[in-house]
């Protein structure tokens, strides 16, 4: 009886160790980079939407390409929503985007339009060089041609 009772205090002596180190671990949390989850650049650029989307119509066609191919796979309701929200988040000034940005990284509910489009701010947001590629030469294009959201 002597030795299961060691063995019962052993096991509970290793469970309170257990559940110390959990305790002394603390909360779990998330927190957003500078390039996490919306890339640096993009934090930072003076450029608008319309002038990133061309841009990456020239610097990395492949991805502008596939964007529209699925932006042109949505309804006109998501098409505006898509084009009123980037164009929201551009107008903000650099605090703004990275409260969004963190926003974005600690909830996954903040914001409503990836339920709609998970996709829809993959051409902004891309951390695939896309964004450094579209940032360095972005202010050479018209800041508001809307002709950048159709494609065909």
């Amino acid at each position: 009886m002597k030795a299961g009772a060691a063995r019962a205090l052993s096991g509970v002596s290793a469970a309170a160790m257990i559940l110390a180190g959990f305790a002394a671990a603390g909360t779990a949390s998330a927190d957003a980079t500078e390039n996490f989850p919306i890339p640096n650049r993009m934090l930072h650029t003076t450029c608008t939407a319309e002038q990133i989307m061309a841009a990456a119509r020239d610097v990395a066609p492949v991805y502008y390409k596939r964007y529209m191919i699925d932006y042109n796979n949505k309804s006109p309701q998501i098409h505006q929503a898509v084009q009123d929200r980037i164009n929201w988040f551009y107008a903000m000034d650099y605090p703004g985007r990275r409260s969004y940005a963190e926003n974005l990284a600690t909830d996954i509910y903040y914001e409503k339009l990836t339920f709609a489009w998970p996709n829809w701010s993959k051409l902004f947001f891309n951390n695939r060089g896309v964004a450094s590629r579209t940032t360095d030469v972005c202010e050479q294009y018209p800041a508001d041609d809307l002709g950048v959201w159709t494609w065909a």
